[in-house]
């Protein structure tokens, strides 16, 4: 099991997936993270010293499940609320959105093989979606991927051990998957907008944008939405405003830089200028109150 202090570091060791994260809260600073393959799985186990907004995509070659561990009426998953009974399916590829605001909680996942056998009533197409398993079959997998990801039985090279533990984990997200109600029908009517693609389309902008500061009226022109449309899809999804987002995305990625110059021999005014802020003392102590410290204090703890 990994133990870090500081959130971006962690967030860095989350195996299998391209991440956008913004820890919106601290409740504890501690961040745990425990990753192992077994067989022809990987699973994965972590705590989150606070909140985090989440958007993502499954980079493995086969289907994702994660589910969570503590909290569970607190975690929503693509604009619904996750629950205990349910795992969050997100196929390979597929992009999605988790968050879990200002609450310390943990949480489990387990990558299943490229050629892993989905039923009818849980096939999700390129989409990410909640699968509702029941209470009993999602706890038998979740039970067993937390354990198995810090079983010092299985820390060392593959044994017979790791197979069976790959088996007991395909069998129990077979259980789950076999288990799910088929998919609602279609709807009829006036379709809704997609929050998914007006926040999958602001992302991308966001990551086009260099300094990552657009205003809320450019990033909604660049969905194609109203500045109302943008900040229901954001209220919907992160369960903050858009200009919210930014600014939490805006204070980590001043933090990544800060613990960069350290090594580079750069000052505070420097990486903040570098990222478009302007008003130090403002933003000084947005990011005391977000962090706990100071940029100077973060960049003086790297720098030694």
């Amino acid at each position: 099991m990994q133990i870090f202090d500081d959130f971006d570091a962690w967030g860095d060791a989350v195996r299998g997936a391209d991440l956008r994260l913004a820890c919106d809260a601290v409740e504890v600073r501690s961040w745990r993270l425990a990753t192992r393959l077994l067989g022809r799985t990987v699973v994965q186990t972590a705590c989150e010293g606070g909140g985090n907004l989440c958007f993502g995509g499954n980079a493995h070659a086969g289907p994702l499940l994660f589910l969570p561990v503590t909290h569970p009426e607190r975690h929503v998953v693509n604009c619904e609320r996750l629950g205990r009974d349910a795992v969050f399916l997100i196929p390979p590829g597929a992009d999605f959105s988790i968050r879990v605001q200002r609450r310390a909680h943990a949480w489990c996942s387990v990558a299943l093989p490229a050629d892993f056998p989905l039923p009818p009533n849980a096939l999700a197409g390129s989409t990410s979606r909640v699968v509702r398993c029941g209470a009993d079959s999602a706890e038998r997998l979740r039970r067993l991927v937390t354990t198995f990801a810090v079983d010092p039985v299985l820390s060392g090279p593959a044994t017979p051990a790791h197979d069976a533990a790959c088996e007991a984990i395909l069998t129990a997200a077979s259980a789950c998957l076999s288990s799910a109600a088929a998919a609602p029908p279609p709807r009829h009517g006036r379709p809704q907008l997609d929050r998914g693609a007006i926040i999958r389309t602001a992302m991308a902008a966001l990551e086009d944008d260099p300094a990552q500061r657009p205003s809320v009226a450019s990033l909604a022109a660049a969905c194609h939405v109203t500045e109302r449309t943008l900040a229901r899809a954001f209220h919907d999804t992160f369960g903050v405003s858009p200009l919210a987002y930014t600014t939490l995305r805006l204070l980590h990625r001043v933090r990544r830089g800060l613990r960069l110059a350290a090594a580079e021999g750069l000052t505070v005014s420097q990486v903040l200028t570098a990222h478009g802020v302007w008003d130090f003392g403002r933003f000084a102590s947005r990011y005391r109150r977000h962090f706990g410290e100071s940029p100077s204090a973060t960049l003086q703890l790297h720098r030694s």
